[in-house]
């Protein structure tokens, strides 16, 4: 009987992240008032990278909803605190769980209706103050929804914001592949392209897969065992600051665009190659930052010392900990190069692509898909933890 509870939570969990979705989907599909796409806004989405940008941070900016801002003022005040965490500026590691959670809804308010002022005067050229009032009170308002979404999916659900940022990419990524086919067709030799183009997504999906699971093992002695047993290993995985620094990235790189309409048309902020170089330095230390976030090396040598775990010819404290931090720069660097090629070509190879531009842009498609998946299904996996155990020890 308590095999059948676990499993019932585990599909209740999965019933609740699919309805979430069903409601995200159709409110995608609820028009914003009295806005429509100028071709100020039109040339914006293509001459920049933007709706791209909007998809992957869980935004949907193509099509004029009342929640297209989704959750990126969510991901960008997630790195804020992160950032206060762990710098331990203005003494925010020292908040309680529930202060720090107001100050979190604070940021996401304020962030909301600064994005949404941004979005409504960049669609929007002509000024109507109770029109654009009421344009940034319903975004506001629908990306709040979202957010809202995503802590309650993550409390009953699985994956929090995930499922929707895997939602806006399908939506997109189907389009795009039959829109690449049929130009694809005019070229001689199309299927052995199209036999090639597939053959590299799947091929980048396997690397991806096989690259996420991979770790370093770190070798270590715990005292408390007795001396002839071997040396226990410890996994330091390679890309672990990969999904946020893909989730995060894109909504951090979409306010340079968003301010795109308040330069002058040939300041430096249009020009593709400052946002190549932006977005590639941003990638970079991005996931050296989410790195370090996720396998602190202050923490980690303090959990060795108190679990008496030690590094062979490595004592234990401060040189323990400038080890860790070593090592991960190291092994981590390999990563951090892949990610920031992968983000960079697939923002703006499609300046460079043309009409094909979405050789650049499925790969990396499919790379996101691949890691937001596979992050599912590892919670789902320790969601079935206990069901497995329970079937287990009625085998035995």
């Amino acid at each position: 009987m308590t095999d059948k509870k676990n499993l019932m939570v585990v599909v209740k969990r999965m019933a609740f992240t699919l309805f979430i979705i069903l409601i995200y989907v159709m409110g995608t599909y609820i028009p914003l008032p009295f806005a429509e796409i100028t071709s100020r806004y039109e040339q914006i989405l293509h001459s920049s990278s933007l709706s791209i940008m909007g998809i992957m941070s869980g935004a949907s900016l193509t099509r004029l909803s009342i929640f297209s801002l989704g959750i990126n003022p969510f991901m960008i005040v997630m790195l804020i605190m992160q950032l206060l965490m762990f710098t331990k500026i203005l003494g925010v590691d020292a908040l309680s769980v529930e202060q720090v959670e107001y100050l979190q809804q604070f940021l996401i308010l304020i962030l909301t209706v600064v994005q949404a002022v941004l979005f409504t005067y960049s669609m929007i050229p002509e000024r109507n103050l109770k029109r654009d009032i009421t344009i940034v009170l319903i975004l506001t308002a629908g990306s709040l929804i979202v957010v809202w979404f995503t802590f309650i999916n993550t409390k009953y659900g699985i994956g929090g914001g995930m499922p929707i940022i895997l939602v806006n990419i399908l939506a997109s990524i189907v389009p795009t592949i039959i829109k690449m086919i049929k130009d694809l067709r005019s070229l001689d030799n199309f299927y052995w392209l199209l036999f090639l183009l597939f053959l590299l997504i799947f091929g980048l999906l396997y690397f991806w897969v096989a690259f996420i699971h991979t770790y370093y093992p770190l070798k270590v002695i715990n005292t408390s065992l007795p001396s002839y047993d071997p040396e226990v290993i410890f996994p330091i995985g390679l890309n672990m600051g990969a999904m946020m620094t893909y989730m995060t990235g894109m909504a951090l790189l979409m306010i340079p665009t968003m301010l795109q309409p308040y330069f002058p048309p040939d300041s430096f902020i249009d020009q593709p190659y400052f946002q190549a170089i932006f977005t590639a330095v941003l990638t970079f230390l991005l996931f050296y930052f989410f790195t370090f976030m996720q396998f602190p090396p202050k923490d980690q040598a303090r959990n060795f010392r108190d679990g008496h775990n030690y590094i062979p010819n490595v004592r234990p404290g401060k040189p323990t900990q400038m080890y860790l931090r070593k090592l991960l720069l190291i092994i981590t660097f390999p990563g951090a190069i892949l990610t920031t090629i992968q983000l960079t070509l697939g923002l703006f190879g499609t300046n460079m692509l043309g009409k094909y531009a979405g050789l650049a842009v499925i790969p990396m498609n499919a790379v996101m898909l691949a890691m937001f998946i596979s992050g599912m299904k590892d919670q789902v996996m320790t969601l079935l933890y206990p069901y497995k155990y329970d079937r287990y020890m009625k085998e035995i």
